[in-house]
């Protein structure tokens, strides 16, 4: 290696320095090897460099320290990290490196915890934003964006993360990053617009950003969210060649949460649709012998509630049923070890306690609804239907049944469509509303132009080419020309000025505030 080459050439005594700044360079390329004993390199280089006076050396390998150990333990729990990135960031103001301080807070923003404020963790972004813009620090400022979309996603506040990464995305591609910086920017469009049930338009980003044929472990990101779109639909296949790819590229990588979690979980739900129930347990099993989960939180909780529905299938199974049992009660000791940092993870933990205790349902529900989150929604609202027709509720399974059937229709999910069709069937239920006083509240005309194309009119009406448009919602121009003429045909008009002056006329963005496209 390089870098402990370079390190024997170098008086460690008569040059600490340099050798500090060899080492953060050897850390950081054992952390992207996958070996543990990178943090080793980190500590040492941080000894190496004295305190005083503050330096950039001192700031740069403090840095280093705290992001590599945010990376592999989490964040807010862990003392040093906090310690070393609050160093960093007074050595480097000290010293005048503005770059480093822009990324120490950045890391710094990241170990914070989402239920002590999000405004707060906003907060310093914001700043890390200001001095990296200052300084023409792309590094800090790109980071910055996908630091504070991704925290927003992770806090469900899935519009605003969505609208955060597309500015990010935006200043990617005019540093020319669009494939690296850019690729995971696109990810995190993509994934809010997942959870609020915009398939479409996900599908769409997800599509554009393959093409660009960004870093590998990026594109396992991008293939999972496809991989639960297909699944969510039925198309089991292209499900299986999403997982089949992640699985190539993951085999051999370090473990990190954000990649392996969410791939084992696709795993486990994919072979409970191809009804293999012995291979789901297998995998989560697995992942529990091979994997800590207390790190990543965010990603281990959908896993375990994907453990305990992978044994209640099993426990269906003769052959299953010692194995399903013995697994739940792994599942809920972990569950046990497990924060639930803001309220996307609350709902998880909630649909976790409903699943592993089979009541409880009501509370998950709304914890989903409060997220405007409608596929999961719309499973627990099926798995609460299932427990009051058991307790003899009929009416109360009735109500939860068409609501959930309502909301998998719209999304397209067929096999849980299918579901709540074959429990309605077997308990003799209509699926049509029952009456005015179940019907939803109507929304607002928007004379029948779908979610995505009423956010294209919405550029229309403000002068954008089909280019402008295409750049700005990170789809193709062709896409956008499609959206425009559909647009055209619903309004009945010929021409972009005429469907701006449509729009305003029939005061369609009154009824739809901007932001507002559920």
């Amino acid at each position: 290696m390089l870098a402990q080459a370079a390190l024997r050439e170098i008086d460690a005594v008569a040059e600490p320095v340099r050798a500090a700044l060899i080492l953060r360079t050897s850390g950081h390329m054992k952390f992207s090897l996958g070996r543990k004993d990178f943090a080793g390199d980190l500590e040492e280089a941080v000894r190496l460099v004295p305190a005083d006076p503050p330096s950039p050396a001192r700031a740069r390998v403090l840095e280093g320290l705290a992001h590599f150990t945010l990376t592999v333990h989490g964040g807010w729990n862990t003392p040093p990290l906090r310690w070393a990135a609050e160093e960093a960031v007074i050595a480097a103001r000290q010293s005048g490196d503005a770059a480093t301080e822009a990324a120490a807070l950045v890391t710094l923003a990241c170990a914070e915890p989402i239920s002590g404020g999000v405004e707060r963790i906003r907060a310093m972004l914001a700043e890390a934003r200001s001095i990296a813009s200052g300084a023409r620090a792309f590094q800090p400022l790109l980071g910055a964006a996908i630091a504070e979309s991704d925290m927003l996603e992770g806090a469900g506040l899935h519009e605003l993360a969505a609208e955060v990464a597309r500015e990010g995305l935006a200043t990617a591609r005019e540093y020319g990053l669009a494939r690296t910086y850019g690729a995971v920017l696109a990810n995190n469009v993509a994934e809010p617009l997942v959870s609020l049930g915009r398939w479409d338009e996900a599908s769409e980003i997800i599509e554009r950003s393959l093409r660009l044929f960004p870093p590998r472990l990026n594109r396992t990101c991008i293939w999972r969210l496809a991989g639960d779109i297909a699944l969510a639909r039925g198309d089991l296949r292209a499900a299986a060649e999403s997982a089949a790819s992640i699985r190539a590229v993951i085999a051999d990588a370090r473990y990190d949460a954000q990649y392996q979690l969410p791939a084992i979980r696709l795993d486990t739900e994919l072979r409970l649709a191809q009804r293999r129930p012995a291979e789901a347990l297998s995998a989560v099993a697995d992942a529990l012998d091979r994997y800590d989960m207390w790190p990543g939180p965010r990603y281990a909780w959908p896993l375990l509630v994907a453990g305990l529905r992978a044994c209640v299938a099993a426990a269906r199974e003769d052959a299953l049923t010692a194995t399903a049992a013995a697994l739940r009660g792994r599942l809920r000791a972990e569950a046990a070890t497990l924060t639930a940092d803001g309220l996307a993870q609350q709902a998880c933990r909630l649909t976790f306690a409903a699943e592993a205790e089979e009541a409880g349902w009501d509370e998950a529900a709304r914890a989903w609804e409060a997220v405007s989150q409608p596929y999961p929604l719309a499973i627990t609202l099926l798995r609460g239907a299932e427990a009051a027709l058991s307790s003899g509720d009929h009416d109360d399974g009735a109500s939860r049944l068409r609501r959930a059937a309502d909301l998998a229709q719209r999304l397209g999910a067929r096999p849980l469509s299918d579901d709540i069709a074959l429990l309605a069937r077997r308990a003799r239920i209509s699926l049509e509303p029952a009456g005015d006083a179940d019907a939803p509240a109507p929304e607002p005309d928007r004379m029948g132009l779908t979610a995505r194309e009423f956010e294209v009119l919405r550029l229309v009406a403000d002068g954008r080419s089909n280019r402008e448009i295409a750049s700005e919602l990170f789809i193709s121009a062709k896409t956008a020309s499609v959206h425009v003429s559909n647009i055209l045909a619903k309004l009945g008009v010929t021409s972009r000025g005429e469907a701006a002056a449509a729009a305003h006329r029939l005061r369609l963005f009154d009824s739809f505030p901007e932001g507002d496209m559920s």
